[in-house]
């Protein structure tokens, strides 16, 4: 098994954490980080594993809304219905008449006075 193939079985068994996976074939992550750059197959596999683990999370998320968990249920709308069901604000501000905003920076200098 080469190198990259140990260390593809690793990143899958520590679920896509790349500091363990590289302790665990005794490499370093400026080789993982040289192997994506440079390997276009490496690089896809990568993208494979790292997809089931989200595809891991949907499923286990769908689970949890089923079951009624109300944290499942208030994630699942307020990331997925955001014009609905987001927590947050958005604020725009703008000058007279919709203008951009003018900023003025004043800056004043005083100058030393001599210490004897």
């Amino acid at each position: 098994m080469t190198k990259k193939e140990q260390f593809l079985k690793s990143y899958k068994s520590n679920m896509g954490h790349i500091s363990d996976s590289c302790e665990a074939v005794k490499m370093s992550r400026n080789a993982y980080y040289d192997w994506l750059k440079s390997d276009p197959k490496f690089a896809q596999k990568i993208s494979e594993i790292d997809e089931s683990f989200i595809d891991l999370a949907e499923c286990a998320l769908r689970k949890n809304i089923k079951a009624g968990i109300q944290k499942a249920v208030e994630f699942a709308l307020t990331n997925l219905k955001k014009e609905k069901y987001s927590n947050t604000q958005k604020t725009e501000l703008s000058g007279p008449g919709g203008a951009p905003l003018t900023f003025i920076i004043e800056k004043s200098y005083e100058k030393e006075k001599n210490v004897k």
